[in-house]
């Protein structure tokens, strides 16, 4: 079987490496890849972004399936496509993927569909949101419309108002992604569930403790893969099936309802609040963080997982074996990140990290990376397939969260305790982490 990841992101390098440990899988490239896949992988350097020029690419070189780490060639029509080329996409159709990349459309989804939620609305005209915002208790979160624009939480109500209008005066003028949703601030820690799913079967993968905010106690800016953690514990196994029964299941019923043919990963972004779990936000990818920390405990051979939900056929299978060991991912970001960081700097410290440590990449670059040569222009040598040297682990600083350590242990306290240990080891310039990721389960 030949597989196309899509991605350059921690979770392309979990998948890339998870994939490559499957006996089904004959070759496996990354699309554009990193350094982390680029080791083990080789790379293409097309136009990922462009869905028609995808299809071409994977029709001439005879790509069997196609795996997306992140939600992005989805919601641009990867599936539409590939469709006639009758090659798998780990995925839903473009249509289907309105609910991850539009929040109003997924706060409407919620409120319709019943689902345990912040207070709030969205909003596409200026003068009813202000009009919504002026009797609001106070603190209160405004996110624009697109998940990539972030969402700001506001303590004072006139610096809330100039938030919003700016919000507006910054949405397209025409097209998707043109209104805010105002909610009631959520306080407490933030879990995301996963599940495979073929839109009639869900099966649920981990319960995971996200960390997106760059300063210890959950402070700071907020930025992705800053850490996350799984746990062992019953109440990890009791917060993972209430939020699949709660949150994902409701979903996978609701999108059937709504006419939007769903497969591939459904995800839930939710806040433990004392009243309970709160859905802030869907998904059709893993989160970054998630990913690393979930794909090694999962002890199954991925590939027929992805196949089962491409072809309706996870009533066939048990759950997923899971490994019994907590995991803790601590990301390495540079100094200033997400804002202003330096790039190209060296990493040092990779050589000595502890056995059983894991480094998924999610920003470098190897100057020896392995690139894919098109079968057309292939040796008859095996070799042939592969341009360049050996990898030689030279890497450097391609963003501003370069690195993310994945420890496992017996106890979740051992884990955190070898993987702070060894994120001390990596260098690189202003090079920081946060010390508390893993520290508690779930708070």
């Amino acid at each position: 079987m030949k597989v196309l990841v899509l991605g350059n992101d921690g979770r392309a390098h979990a998948l890339v490496w998870k994939l490559f440990n499957s006996p089904l899988v004959s070759e496996i490239i990354c699309m554009p890849g990193n350094g982390g896949t680029g080791q083990i992988a080789p790379s293409v350097d097309l136009e990922s972004d462009d869905p028609a020029t995808i299809a071409r690419w994977v029709f001439d070189e005879g790509v069997d399936i196609i795996v997306p780490a992140s939600s992005r060639p989805l919601q641009q029509g990867v599936v539409d496509e590939v469709v006639a080329f009758h090659v798998g996409v780990c995925g839903p159709s473009q249509r289907s993927t309105v609910l991850a990349h539009s929040r109003c459309r997924a706060k409407e989804f919620m409120l319709q569909h019943q689902l345990p939620t912040a207070p709030g609305r969205a909003f596409t005209n200026l003068a009813t949101a202000e009009k919504y915002l002026a009797i609001q208790p106070l603190p209160l979160c405004i996110k624009a419309d697109h998940p990539v624009a972030g969402e700001v939480i506001y303590h004072e109500r006139h610096a809330a108002l100039i938030g919003l209008r700016d919000l507006f005066a910054a949405r397209p003028l025409e097209g998707p992604n043109d209104g805010v949703v105002i909610e009631q601030y959520l306080q407490g820690p933030r879990v995301v569930l996963s599940a495979f799913t073929d839109g009639r079967t869900a099966v649920p993968l981990l319960a995971t403790r996200l960390y997106d905010k760059t300063e210890v106690g959950d402070q700071g800016a907020f930025a992705p893969g800053i850490g996350a953690h799984t746990g062992e514990s019953r109440f990890a196994y009791l917060l993972r099936d209430y939020l699949h029964q709660k949150f994902i299941l409701p979903t996978v019923e609701g999108l059937a309802k709504e006419d939007l043919p769903y497969w591939g990963i459904l995800g839930v972004d939710c806040i433990v609040t004392n009243n309970g779990p709160r859905l802030t936000g869907l998904r059709c990818s893993l989160r970054e963080g998630e990913a690393q920390v979930v794909l090694p405990r999962l002890e199954d051979d991925l590939l027929p997982w992805i196949q089962a939900m491409i072809s309706q056929r996870l009533h066939d299978y048990p759950w997923p074996t899971w490994s019994p060991t907590p995991s803790v991912g601590i990301g390495l970001f540079a100094q200033g990140y997400p804002h202003h960081f330096a790039t190209g700097g060296l990493i040092q410290g990779l050589e000595d990290l502890d056995e059983g440590v894991r480094v998924f990449h999610n920003a470098t670059e190897n100057p020896s990376s392995l690139t894919y040569t098109p079968r057309s222009n292939r040796s008859s040598s095996l070799l042939g397939m592969l341009v360049g040297t050996i990898p030689n682990n030279t890497l450097h600083v391609a963003g501003g969260h370069p690195l993310t350590i994945v420890v496992m242990a017996t106890t979740l306290v051992a884990a955190h305790q070898k993987a702070l240990r060894n994120a001390e080891r990596i260098v690189f310039g202003g090079r920081s982490f946060r010390t508390d990721i893993g520290a508690k389960e779930f708070s």
